[in-house]
C-alpha cells in the first residue's frame, strides 16, 4: 500500500512566503511583505511541530492549540507548550536559532485590512525574525529533516 502524501509541506510554504516578502519589501509593498514575513515564521514553527510529531489533521496541519497563527504562537501560553513538546524530541537545536520570534507578537492577519498608517512600524524586526526562521529551515535541511 502506497503511503498517502499530505499536501501540508510548511517548510516549503515558509520558503515561498519569505521569498514573497523580500520580493515585496524590494518593491515598496511593505505592508503586504509584513504579513507574508508572518505566515512565513508560522509555516517555519509548523514545520519544527510536524517535525516533532505533533497530531495534525489528515492534511498535515497541527491540531490545537497549534493551529494558530504566529502572533498566538509566540504567546507566551503557547510558545511554552511548544517549547515543552518541541524539547524532548530533538527540537530544542531549532527553536535556539530563532530568538528573536517572539517579535511577531505584535503582528495580526488584521493588518491585511488596515491602513498602512495604522501597521505596527515593525517591518525590519519582522524581517529579522523571518531571516532565523530561514536559517533554522536551513540547518534542518543541513540535517537531513527537509
Amino acid at each position: 500500500m502506497a503511503a498517502i502524501i499530505k499536501p501540508v509541506d510548511f517548510p516549503a510554504a515558509a520558503r515561498r512566503h519569505l521569498d514573497d516578502a523580500r520580493l515585496l519589501e524590494d518593491n515598496g509593498r511593505e505592508p503586504n511583505a509584513g504579513q507574508l514575513y508572518g505566515f512565513g515564521a508560522e509555516c517555519g514553527l509548523k514545520a519544527i511541530l510536524t517535525w516533532c510529531g505533533t497530531p495534525s489533521d489528515a492534511e498535515g496541519s497541527p491540531n490545537r492549540p497549534y493551529r494558530v497563527h504566529v502572533d498566538e504562537l509566540v504567546s507566551a501560553n503557547v510558545f511554552q507548550q511548544l517549547h515543552l513538546f518541541v524539547q524532548g524530541r530533538s527540537g530544542a537545536k531549532y527553536l535556539a536559532v530563532i530568538t528573536h520570534i517572539g517579535d511577531f507578537a505584535d503582528w495580526r492577519t488584521a493588518h491585511r485590512y488596515y491602513s498602512p498608517a495604522n501597521i505596527p512600524g515593525s517591518l525590519a524586526k519582522w524581517r529579522a525574525a523571518a531571516d532565523q526562521v530561514r536559517a533554522m529551515l536551513d540547518q534542518a535541511r543541513a540535517d537531513g529533516l527537509t
